[in-house]
Formats: structure tokens, C-alpha cells, sequence
């Protein structure tokens, strides 16, 4: 295998492929040049990698030949990578639903389904927010956030201590309507303080 400092139009060529999920062609370069140079491939404006391109276009087979070809250590870093939105290939997997990627990622990688990107949005937001009910409930199982149901499957949320609970029920609007006025009033008395010092 050849070490070599490959030019950014070569970096693009090998992204490229990988959004096309050109397995063939991938294998062909790998078998010339070392794995570790996954870990330097991006896109120079977005910091997209190839597993990024992989995986956001759900292309299982590429994603796991190029991840085979470096340490699990190293996948993991490059998995949890995150380009200049600030998402991973996990925010990718997620947000167009391939759950055999995800499950790839996360079961045999660990990603860290918790990396928030620049809009403050983990992974499992990117499945709920975009209506991916396998991957947003497989994330909820295998972070035991799975709400308990009932027989009928309601969903039962017990409070231990009612007297903990400040608003009954029915009173909501009539308390928040409290706390404003009561907000506005100090926020009045406040500028009526610092007025009176004033000389116009």
C-alpha cells in the first residue's frame, strides 16, 4: 500500500464516489493507497468525509468497507466528525432514515447519537423532526427513553407527589397571566425608580 499526500481534487474524486456508493471504484483506489487517509479526506468548504457522503445517501456497503479499513478507534473519531454545520454521518443516517446504517454506527462504532450541530439538534431530533419512526424509535430503545405503556398502550406519566405541582389543572392560562402582570409590574417600578433621579 502506497502513503501518499493526495491533492484536494483527489480528496473530491474519492467523496464523490462514495455519494454514488461506487463500492467498485472505492476498493480499487484502497487497494493502492493506505486506509489512514480516510482520517484527512473532506471536502475543504463543507468538512464533509466520505463516510459523511456514505451514509447520508445510504449506501451500507460502502460505509462498512471504508470504516474496514482503519482502526475502530479511528471510526469512531471519524464518525463523530462533524462538518461545518456542525452534523455527523450519524445526523445524516438519521435524518433520511437508514436505520441499517445508524444501527451500524452506533451498535458496532460508537457514535454518539448526542453531538448537537449548529441548529442544536442531535441525531435523534433529525429522526423525529423528519418523521423517521424506525430510527427515532430504535434510538429510544437503545437509550432506554422508551416511554411505559399500559395494555391499551396509553402512555401513563405517574406523579408521586400532587402537592409537588404548583398549577392545578384548568388554571394554567389564569397562572401565567399571573406571573406577566406580576413581571410588568416590577419591570414599571423598576423604570419609575430609575427615572426619579433623572433631571430633564
Amino acid at each position: 500500500m502506497v502513503q501518499q499526500k493526495l491533492t484536494q481534487e483527489e480528496y473530491d474524486v474519492i467523496i464523490d464516489l462514495a455519494r454514488h456508493g461506487d463500492l467498485d471504484d472505492l476498493k480499487e483506489i484502497f487497494e493502492e493507497l493506505d486506509g489512514d487517509l480516510l482520517l484527512e479526506i473532506k471536502d475543504e468548504h463543507t468538512l464533509t468525509n466520505p463516510i459523511h457522503m456514505a451514509c447520508g445517501n445510504g449506501h451500507l456497503e460502502v460505509v462498512k468497507y471504508l470504516l474496514s479499513k482503519i482502526s475502530k478507534d479511528q471510526a469512531t473519531k471519524l464518525i463523530n466528525s462533524q462538518n461545518n454545520e456542525g452534523n455527523t454521518c450519524l445526523h445524516w443516517a438519521s435524518l433520511n432514515g437508514y436505520l441499517d446504517i445508524v444501527k451500524l454506527l452506533c451498535d458496532e462504532y460508537e457514535a454518539d447519537a448526542f453531538i448537537k450541530n449548529k441548529f442544536q439538534h442531535d441525531p435523534i431530533f433529525e429522526a423525529e423532526n423528519n418523521n423517521k419512526d424506525e430510527v427515532e424509535t430504535y434510538f429510544l430503545k437503545k437509550y432506554d427513553v422508551e416511554p411505559i405503556a399500559d395494555e391499551e398502550g396509553n402512555v401513563n406519566i405517574n406523579i408521586n407527589n400532587e402537592s409537588d405541582v404548583k398549577i392545578k389543572p384548568g388554571e394554567e392560562i389564569e397562572q401565567i397571566s399571573k406571573e406577566k402582570l406580576a413581571s410588568l409590574q416590577s419591570n414599571e417600578e423598576f423604570i419609575e425608580e430609575r427615572t426619579k433621579n433623572l433631571s430633564l
